[in-house]
């Protein structure tokens, strides 16, 4: 869903839309906003199949920029940079919806929960599965920081750096999107989290992605104040290795939600009683839990709700500070209809915690008004 290409960051925050039989379209945060670069394309850097007639302008997130309060990150998609722009000036935007993926939420932060800590100065971080190391090419790992000095490389050179750190010979450079995943947009210079990554250096990363454009170019991450573009081949940029594909989880909440209804069809002013349920299937807490009720836009009259269950325009939110593994959040609202039609009503689960299976965090039921 677009809106003109000089909407102000006040403006693209306050948007609220109706779209495809769901009202909770938001504006994306900036990890959301990346997901959809294609580093492989420019003019647009996005898929034109996927999102046909795309706008090679700037488009808004939602993430405000950590240094300077009158800045927001916002994505180029002429060429994929992420940078930031001033709130005052006009960009694109494209709405968003939901924010689950495969181990939770997409956050704009890297807390130090989200990573498993190893004895050999490596980390693995649960949300991407990659085990990074937590110095810099050229540093040395002392048991609880990182000394020395960040050599830098040309990217050839980078692409032929070997390791043998914790037994694993299988280092590599990491793509562009890889070394995006632990840029932490809530702090600034340097823009990652020093407690997983200490002495982390104030200059450019290079990742393994060419720059479509020129092929003299590729992609470089700059970790100090968190934005992304291209280098020359020949510059010198810093390294930071990683490997991939030995996640460790441990204990994660594992959210689902059902939705039943008192009647499937219901005739206009007659009241219907909807049930969901939350439960978390996980073996660890979900902090900051909420089981959502999302109600069509269409004229409806709340007969009874839950006292602790708040409105959110057409949805209502009914949140739990923490719901521990095995236990279970039911909650019903009673309402009527004065327009006939067929309606799905849906119920989400959400959590602030890793979630480690999102595909059963949503549930609908079918309900059809009768005259």
């Amino acid at each position: 869903m677009l809106f003109r290409s000089d909407t102000t960051y006040a403006e693209a925050t306050a948007l609220k839309r109706r779209f495809a039989g769901f009202s909770d379209w938001r504006l994306p945060n900036i990890v959301e906003l990346q997901t959809i670069v294609e580093r492989e394309n420019v003019r647009p850097a996005i898929n034109t199949t996927v999102f046909p007639n795309a706008s090679r302008s700037w488009f808004w997130s939602s993430s405000p920029y950590a240094y300077n309060s009158s800045l927001a990150w916002n994505v180029n998609f002429d060429d994929g940079y992420g940078n930031n722009g001033n709130k005052n000036t006009g960009s694109g935007v494209r709405l968003v919806r939901g924010g689950q993926w495969t181990f939770g939420s997409l956050p704009q932060t890297t807390p130090t929960r989200n990573f498993t800590f190893h004895q050999d100065g490596t980390v693995t971080h649960q949300r991407t599965c990659l085990r990074w190391q937590r110095c810099a090419v050229g540093q040395t790992w002392t048991g609880s920081t990182c000394s020395g000095a960040i050599k830098t490389y040309t990217y050839a050179e980078a692409q032929q750096l070997t390791s043998s750190l914790a037994g694993f010979s299988d280092w590599r450079v990491p793509n562009a999107n890889e070394l995006l995943s632990i840029v932490e947009y809530g702090a600034y210079r340097p823009a990652i989290n020093t407690t997983v990554f200490p002495k982390s250096g104030n200059g450019g990363f290079w990742s393994s992605s060419p720059y479509a454009n020129y092929s003299s170019y590729a992609w470089i991450v700059n970790l100090y104040y968190g934005y992304d573009g291209n280098g020359g081949k020949g510059n010198d940029y810093g390294v930071r290795l990683v490997r991939g594909g030995q996640c460790i989880f441990g204990s994660l909440a594992d959210l689902s939600t059902t939705i039943t209804a008192s009647t499937n069809s219901v005739k206009l002013n007659e009241n219907i009683t909807y049930t969901a349920t939350m439960t978390n299937n996980g073996t660890a807490a979900a902090t900051n839990a909420a089981l959502i009720f999302n109600f069509p836009l269409q004229p409806i009259t709340y007969v009874t709700v839950p006292p602790d269950c708040v409105p959110d325009g057409q949805n209502y939110r009914c949140s739990v500070s923490s719901l521990a593994a095995g236990e279970s959040l039911t909650k019903a609202i009673t309402v009527n209809y004065d327009q006939l039609g067929a309606l799905n009503i849906v119920s989400s689960a959400m959590t602030d915690s890793d979630d480690s299976e999102v595909t059963n965090n949503q549930a609908q039921v079918m309900t059809t008004i009768t005259p």
